[in-house]
């Protein structure tokens, strides 16, 4: 009672923040829910998600979490393609969101829930922008939703926070009032892994960690495979894509909790990034690339601008045949990574989840980057 007693109590010091997330909390754990864990240390958080009636059968994971309130956004598949549809769900939403004056603080993750906050409120407004949302989408009617959303949100919301340097130059030409602010992504680890040593091997096991998407470009994992170079692909994480190749050689192992990633990729020489590059992934700041460097792997990406300042741990490739002659080098060589064990705990220190919350922490209660 006296614990229950004193949560109650350091509540009410709090002030109170409303937390609006564009994916599900049992989604991949990113920079949402990162965020939200450490927000709720500073405030009293509510917590909404959405959820497809599809998925009703999961359990949230946080369901016994006292740290913040959660609300589930309950969503139906084709839900803004039917008119019908689209008016009973927004109804049922938008009730959600009824109390939402009564926040300090509202933080939006994704830009078409902004339609629920009218502009009466009288709090901060938070846009978190973590996506180029007209290059996300192929349903043209859903995109210009959202980008009319956007631009609406960005003109009334008092800080506009952005993930890359893309979506920093263009907030800037949208946005009337707020300059963006730059908190780029960042790691979170229990602890560094000690750096992998290259080690010659007849057959090498090759890994992927993140969800398998339109993005993702097999065609440079299948030729490196009908060149007979000694790889095996390991793909941990969710497949959102149709075209999911049944190819000897690639292995999908489902996803793993985050926690156990360490452990279940012990025995990997080498991590990558296969990514097509196009208007999606040129705004990216990938987590996953913070993430590898912590686990201490050989890392190999496909090279765009927005990466660059990862030169000193990533080995880069610019096409297929780029690839190709860079995995076989690699083979030879025992995958060594590019980065030593002082390297690794500078740079993950300095761009820590802890590091980049500071930051945002500061911009709320000041408005301002220092």
């Amino acid at each position: 009672m006296r614990m229950i007693g004193a949560y109650a109590m350091e509540s009410k010091c709090k002030k109170k923040m409303l937390y609006i997330m564009g994916i599900d909390w049992m989604w991949i754990y990113q920079r949402p829910h990162i965020l939200a864990e450490k927000l709720s240390q500073e405030y009293e958080l509510t917590v909404i998600f959405p959820r497809s009636i599809l998925r009703a059968y999961l359990k949230n994971k946080y369901e016994n979490d006292n740290r913040f309130h959660k609300r589930i956004l309950w969503t139906i598949p084709y839900q803004e393609k039917n008119k019908v549809i689209e008016m009973l769900i927004h109804g049922i939403q938008q009730k959600i969101f009824n109390d939402y004056q009564l926040f300090d603080y509202i933080y939006i993750g994704y830009p078409l829930y902004a339609r629920y906050i009218k502009e009466d409120y009288q709090g901060k407004l938070i846009y978190d922008c973590m996506d180029n949302h007209e290059a996300l989408y192929s349903d043209k009617q859903r995109v210009h939703r959202i980008i009319e959303q956007e631009k609406q949100l960005l003109n009334n919301c008092d800080i506009v926070i952005v993930t890359s340097q893309v979506l920093f130059e263009k907030v800037n030409k949208i946005a009337e009032k707020q300059k963006a602010i730059l908190i780029r992504n960042g790691a979170k680890f229990n602890s560094i892994c000690d750096i992998k040593i290259q080690q010659i091997k007849k057959q090498y096991k090759v890994g992927y960690i993140g969800t398998i998407a339109q993005w993702f470009d097999y065609n440079v994992l299948e030729c490196s495979l009908r060149k007979s170079i000694p790889v095996t692909y390991h793909i941990i994480g969710p497949v959102k894509t149709t075209d999911r190749k049944k190819t000897e050689g690639i292995v999908y192992e489902g996803s793993i909790e985050h926690k156990c990633l360490a452990v279940y990729i012990s025995e990997y020489d080498c991590l990558i990034m296969p990514f097509k590059i196009n208007e999606i992934v040129l705004s990216v700041d990938p987590v996953k690339l913070y993430e590898y460097i912590a686990f201490g792997k050989c890392i190999i990406s496909v090279f765009y601008p927005e990466i660059e300042r990862f030169r000193d741990f990533v080995y880069f490739y610019n096409n297929m045949e780029d690839y190709c002659q860079l995995l076989t080098r690699l083979c030879n060589e025992g995958f060594p990574t590019k980065y030593n064990e002082i390297q690794q705990r500078q740079f993950l220190h300095e761009n820590s989840w802890d590091e980049r919350y500071e930051k945002l922490i500061q911009v709320i209660k000041t408005d301002k980057a220092k």
